[in-house]
């Protein structure tokens, strides 16, 4: 063999390492953007998910103070009923009297059982909203979504019934 083709063989090794080495280093390459780029946008989905769980502990806070004003209400309320039914025990028939007061207890007591019915599943629903972003990756984004689009429903319907309640008690 001659001496000149001894010498192209390590040189042949070395530009075919070289080649591979620079491939291996741009898939590395590559693949680190990629990661880069996913962190990224998994980061700013966690930072929505903070923002939204934030915004619902805020409401379920505004809720739970407003069920603790409702309870206070019915029990003024209650306190009211009693003393409109010894006011109206007193003046004229008793019959009278205890069949209307039982009628207004019944219609007031109903709107009550609405108004702390709804309360509750609204409370219960912010609850299990609040545990649902706890682990928001674990759940579809829309349905998380659409989830909490129900728990507003249902905390609009405890307003609603709580406005029925304090007209019924008005009267």
């Amino acid at each position: 063999m001659e001496p000149g083709r001894r010498r192209r063989w390590p040189v042949v090794v070395l530009a075919v390492l070289l080649v591979l080495a620079l491939a291996l280093a741009g898939y590395l390459w590559t693949t680190t953007r990629a990661y880069q780029e996913r962190a990224a946008g998994i980061e700013e989905q966690a930072r929505e998910i903070g923002t939204q769980l934030t915004t619902t502990r805020a409401e379920l806070a505004g809720a739970t103070a407003e069920l603790e004003a409702v309870r206070s209400q019915l029990d003024t309320a209650q306190a009211r009923i009693t003393a409109l039914a010894d006011e109206k025990a007193q003046v004229g028939d008793d019959r009278e009297a205890q069949r209307q007061l039982v009628d207004y207890q019944q219609r007031v007591s109903e709107a009550a059982g609405v108004v702390a019915s709804a309360l509750t599943r609204c409370v219960e629903g912010q609850d299990q909203l609040i545990a649902y972003l706890g682990n928001a990756a674990a759940y579809d984004p829309a349905e998380l979504a659409r989830f909490g689009t129900q728990v507003e429903s249902l905390c609009r319907s405890a307003t609603e019934a709580n406005q029925s309640l304090q007209e019924e008690l008005s009267r």
